[in-house]
């Protein structure tokens, strides 16, 4: 899976221009707010249809204007593929070798895994930000398992409106048998990642900070249940609950996902270096599961890591990307800070507009 092209058109503040890219590292260097998160954010976006920062999709429109496009020229198992995603107004339009598609025929031929300064933080947000890493980890192997997610959010969501309203019951309870096959699956997928990616996500921890603190993953669910008859029995049961306080209670939607070291929560027991050594350990995790399970190498994005790893860590992360087959890409205020392992291309990112530029 290599990106060999990228095309902007109107996104942030990026000029309108055409990127080639190296097959192993690519470098985005420039100074603070000159738009090479936003590079970072065009690649992510077109890999996944989801912003990086954005709250509201028109935010990536750049000022002044209405639409924004960005196009990419994807080569995997030796065929060359053609996606396309933009905005047109607030409509947003999705292509895939130049035909329009739903996004659930679109994803396929390019995957991206992130890490950016904001996800050193995932121990310590809430646990629906966990919940999100998790659904999003298993999406980027099985793009099914989005229509999974989307299943679930639309039966809760009907679900709570019957309850605050008093319903019919049997209207009530066929919600209840939507959400509960849809939850089961939910519930099964999440488990079945979190053993997969235990042993990877030790070893990559040992790898990244030096140490063999040994740190576990654990998948909490509110419902420890895998069968939809078992799912649909609790929320029967639940249902008076539920109704004094209008919201569905138990189920997907209130797991966690919990990381100890050394036996005790990382949440409050890790130093903040650790904190980031997890959660970069995570993702090389996740890197080596795919590989392993789907013969899968995403495309790995790095939004300034350099900036969340002290230089020990830092040096071990690439040494760790040494083993790493696939393509790379990775902002930074010096190209120097980067290590690569392998030859590169550098980028400098000046004002929105982006130059590459040799390699020292």
């Amino acid at each position: 899976m290599i990106l060999r092209r990228l095309e902007t058109r109107g996104f942030r503040n990026l000029e309108d221009q055409v990127l080639d890219f190296h097959e192993g590292f690519n470098v985005f260097e420039g100074g603070n707010g000159h738009g090479k998160t936003n590079a970072l954010e065009a690649l992510y976006w077109i890999a996944t249809l989801t912003p990086l920062r954005a709250g509201k999709l028109t935010e990536l429109v750049a000022f002044g204007q209405s639409t924004c496009l960005v196009r990419a020229e994807v080569e995997l198992d030796g065929l060359q593929h053609r996606l396309e995603c933009g905005l047109n107004g607030p409509e947003r339009v999705v292509r895939r070798e130049g035909k329009a598609t739903r996004a659930a025929a679109y994803f396929g031929v390019l995957s991206a895994i992130l890490f950016t300064p904001e996800d050193a933080g995932l121990l310590r947000e809430s646990p629906g930000a966990r919940r999100r890493y998790l659904d999003r980890a298993i999406f980027t192997g099985r793009s099914s398992h989005l229509s999974v997610v989307l299943e679930h959010r639309r039966a809760l969501r009907a679900r709570n409106e019957s309850l605050r309203s008093s319903s019919d019951p049997h209207l009530l309870e066929a919600f209840e048998g939507t959400l509960a096959a849809s939850g089961a699956r939910l519930v099964t997928a999440r488990r079945a990642f979190v053993q997969e990616l235990s042993a990877e996500f030790a070893s990559a921890y040992a790898h990244v900070a030096g140490s063999g603190d040994g740190p576990v993953l654990t998948y909490e669910p509110s419902l420890d249940l895998d069968d939809p008859e078992g799912h649909a029995l609790s929320l029967a049961a639940d249902r008076a609950r539920d109704r004094d306080r209008g919201f569905t209670g138990r189920g997907p939607h209130a797991d966690d996902l919990s990381i100890s070291l050394e036996g005790h929560p990382a949440r409050t027991f890790a130093s903040q270096g650790q904190q980031r050594a997890l959660v970069l350990a995570l993702k090389v995790a996740e890197i080596r599961r795919l590989r392993t399970l789907f013969d899968l190498t995403p495309v790995l994005l790095l939004d300034d890591v350099s900036s969340e790893l002290d230089g020990v860590r830092n040096a071990r992360l690439f040494e760790v990307l040494s083993d790493f087959k696939g393509q790379v890409f990775v902002t930074t205020t010096d190209s120097s800070h980067i290590k690569t392992p392998r030859p590169a291309s550098v980028f400098e990112v000046l004002a929105g507009r982006i130059r590459g530029r040799p390699h020292p």
